[in-house]
């Protein structure tokens, strides 16, 4: 799912300024189908020029780790020796740069311009008005595209937020914006991780928040994070 979804996104990359919301369960890819996304608009836009942006709730660790995947992805990809890394926080392939920034609140980002893609990684955990006020103005002078990667949690997030817009969006011209890949999906083609989130919803149990959120990508909507409503019941009185 990760490499279809990723060849989509690369093909819509092209100053329509779209939207585009991606949940996948808790490891099944969704960093790699970042790195394979930016590997790609790197390598296409090697001569010509352009940057595209990651933003992620922090630098450390989140950001440092997706630009490290992406290293470790140009070179697989025979591009390593032409690969710089720049400033600490940007890999640069010809006149094509890719920078990685943090999105937490106090985060000093404003003046960056994502001509080419921008990213927003875990954005359930990025706090909308941040996303608003600094990130969302960096395509404006080229209509660039946006991706939001995450899980679900409380039904009010900036990505699930994000996903209702897309999904009435669909509803009304039947363009898709919304990918959604729950862990049955990867479990069907990696036995190995049906078997681990099989063991996590043992130990668990279905009904968890984690289990919900990071594996069903089940929004817990006027839901208590901590407990059931059986459980609250219970509590009560």
């Amino acid at each position: 799912p990760a490499r279809a979804t990723a060849c989509h996104l690369a093909q819509r990359a092209d100053g329509e300024g779209q939207t585009f919301s991606v949940m996948m369960s808790r490891q099944a890819g969704k960093n790699e189908l970042s790195a394979q996304l930016e590997v790609g608009l790197l390598t296409r836009f090697a001569a010509a020029g352009g940057e595209s942006i990651k933003a992620s709730p922090t630098f450390r660790p989140q950001a440092l780790i997706s630009l490290s995947r992406l290293l470790r992805r140009l070179h697989d990809a025979g591009l390593g020796a032409f690969a710089v890394r720049e400033h600490g926080f940007s890999v640069r392939l010809g006149q094509a740069r890719q920078r990685f920034l943090s999105a937490a609140p106090t985060a000093q980002v404003v003046g960056a311009t994502a001509s080419l893609l921008l990213e927003v990684d875990e954005a359930q955990d990025v706090a909308l008005e941040k996303y608003l006020k600094d990130f969302r103005p960096m395509g404006a002078a080229t209509n660039a595209t946006t991706v939001l990667y995450g899980t679900p949690w409380d039904g009010s997030s900036l990505l699930e937020r994000v996903k209702a817009e897309h999904l009435e969006l669909e509803r009304r011209d039947g363009i898709r914006r919304h990918f959604e890949y729950s862990w049955e999906v990867v479990a069907a083609a990696n036995p190995a991780y049906r078997r681990y989130v099989e063991q996590e919803r043992q130990r668990l149990g279905e009904h968890h928040p984690l289990f919900r959120t990071q594996y069903l990508l089940q929004p817990l909507s006027g839901e208590s994070r901590a407990f059931s409503a059986d459980v609250r019941a219970r509590l009560a009185g």
